[in-house]
């Protein structure tokens, strides 16, 4: 796997689960390396993502009030400026038509909870990496 690129700007995650111990958990996994917004719901995290800058990822669960992460990636990326932003989705429900929606929204990853952090650290690096190496 290759490496991330050189030190600059940190870049900014953001964490949209309606557990508030899992999106605290996520903040505390990635704030050391990243700048990490979080959000409780599909609208809180539609609303910061379209706050310039926008995130560089976007860690989503799928099953959330109000708004539920499916609905609002396919949101995102009708928004030119979050369009090519990687999103990663996390959720207990792994069923084959969820994966699919899943994908079919943009979705970069689709990952089951409980987390597997080293897996998802993984995932986070390479889509970042990925998002790098497509930017002029």
């Amino acid at each position: 796997m290759g490496t991330l690129p050189p030190p600059g700007p940190r870049h900014r995650i953001l964490v949209v689960d309606d557990e508030e111990d899992t999106r605290m958990a996520l903040v505390g996994w990635f704030a050391h390396d990243y700048d990490v917004m979080a959000a409780a719901d599909g609208i809180e995290g539609l609303e910061l993502a379209t706050q310039p800058p926008p995130p560089d990822l976007v860690l989503v669960d799928v099953w959330m009030p109000r708004l539920d992460g499916i609905s609002m990636v396919k949101q995102m990326k009708q928004i030119d400026a979050l369009r090519h932003v990687p999103v990663i989705f996390l959720t207990g429900q792994m069923s084959t038509a969820s994966m699919l929606a899943g994908i079919a929204a943009g979705a970069r990853a689709y990952l089951p909870k409980p987390i597997d952090v080293d897996l998802l650290d993984r995932k986070v690096k390479s889509a970042l990496l990925n998002r790098s190496a497509l930017e002029p």
